[in-house]
């Protein structure tokens, strides 16, 4: 009897020893729209937090009801489909078990979750569901990406809300001697731009999402316009019928628009910054550092802007590079004239390396670095005797001067005059004659 048991424990004890250590790789948000399938339990938590936020950024922006029928599926960390090419991510709408469809958000490089482009595609997902929740597509067959100046414009306002420094981008981005046409615009393709180019997009859909919240019909007339799919998002009549106040012509839409990108700007414009906090901006952004890289493990030893062609080569230089390429940008635009250029050409010099990794450019980094050293040293010469001629300025009056200085001027005045013609005048002048 004693053995039985010993035995049943023992089989008891096995059989559970597998569920102990079978840890879920799956969790689902509060609004159990959002699955995340991830190996890390805190990336999938970060990531049914973020999506989460950017739909209830959604349903605030639009005043409408979480009335989601399919759900999405994040897929972070999963192996690319191709090893020779494999793309950074893949989104769209899959026939999942049952025939149910389902949105799908694959990531293959796990560096995408830190930019801001991982933001957009799950607003893009967001939107998707929204277009074909009631009739979505059948296995194999193609669908429509929602239009991307409700994409990029959504984007845009959450990373306003949430980046102040951003706010200098607006009117130094935006200042054009010839207003912007709203037709050209609409068949811009973000995915094409470089990042300059695509930060004006950026600010100028976010302007034209304001434009459209903005009329009486604007949030009915988007709710509607985004709850089906647009084979044609880029034709400005297509936009104008969804919104009935707008009357038949894009000339409203287009004033509209225009006068909320000069608003964007008058409302977010901010002052340059003087030299000292140029340089110690400059010094922060170019403090570069690579991420450790097990085939590398030299570079995550070096930093500064000498460390930059080899942080190009790292596994993560692309993204490290992207990080100080926009703050580069933004403080070009904030840039005190000293330091202008400086700050253009280390801005040129990390394009280049995104563009071309294994460019040599350590002449030009040491040309820049000798030019910054110089205007440091300069600078601080100007400050140290300005600081001089304040501490030895005079802070007292001489009173003997001052008695001296008063008598030059009684000798120099001229005499007063007393004569009967003299008075005359006198008399007439304080009159007014």
């Amino acid at each position: 009897m004693t053995a039985r048991m010993a035995l049943t424990a023992l089989l008891l004890s096995a059989a559970a020893a597998p569920a102990a250590l079978d840890v879920p790789t799956r969790s689902v948000s509060s609004s159990r729209q959002f699955v995340i399938y991830a190996t890390d339990p805190g990336i999938r938590s970060a990531v049914a937090i973020k999506a989460e936020d950017l739909k209830g950024a959604v349903l605030e922006a639009l005043r409408a009801k979480d009335e989601w029928k399919l759900p999405i599926i994040l897929n972070i960390g999963s192996t690319p489909p191709s090893a020779k090419r494999p793309p950074r991510f893949l989104l769209g709408i899959y026939e999942g078990d049952g025939g149910q469809a389902k949105v799908q958000f694959d990531v293959f490089d796990l560096g995408l979750l830190k930019e801001p482009e991982f933001q957009t595609q799950i607003l893009t997902a967001i939107l998707l569901e929204a277009a074909y929740r009631r009739t979505p597509p059948k296995a194999g067959r193609p669908f429509e990406p929602p239009p991307a100046w409700v994409v990029e414009g959504l984007a845009e306002r959450i990373r306003s809300r949430d980046d102040d420094s951003r706010a200098g981008l607006y009117a130094s981005l935006l200042s054009s001697a010839n207003p912007p046409r709203l037709a050209d615009f609409l068949g811009v393709q973000p995915g094409r731009l470089d990042a300059t180019s695509r930060t004006i997009y950026c600010v100028q859909a976010a302007a034209l999402l304001d434009a459209v919240l903005a009329l009486p019909d604007g949030r009915t007339g988007l709710r509607q316009y985004l709850s089906v799919p647009h084979r044609s998002p880029a034709l400005l009549s297509e936009v104008v019928a969804a919104f009935p106040s707008l009357g038949k012509d894009g000339g409203p839409l287009s004033r509209k628009w225009v006068l909320a990108i000069a608003r964007a700007s008058a409302a977010n414009r901010v002052d340059l910054l003087d030299e000292r906090e140029t340089a110690k901006e400059l010094d922060r952004l170019l403090a570069v550092k690579a991420l450790p890289d097990p085939k590398h493990p030299e570079v995550a030893s070096m930093s500064g802007p000498y460390a930059l062609p080899a942080i190009a080569r790292s596994q993560n230089g692309r993204f490290i590079l992207a990080q100080a390429e926009n703050g580069l940008l933004q403080l070009s635009l904030r840039a005190h004239p000293l330091y202008k250029s400086l700050v253009d050409e280390y801005l040129g010099i990390t394009r280049d390396l995104i563009a071309k990794p294994k460019r040599r450019l350590d002449k030009r980094i040491a040309t820049a670095e000798e030019i910054r050293a110089g205007l440091s040293r300069q600078t601080s010469e100007a400050r140290d005797y300005l600081d001089w001629v304040e501490a030895t300025k005079i802070k007292t009056e001489n009173t003997d001067l001052s008695s001296t200085l008063q008598d030059i001027d009684n000798l120099e005045a001229a005499p007063s005059r007393t004569d009967a013609i003299s008075r005359l005048l006198d008399a007439a002048s304080e009159r007014g004659w």
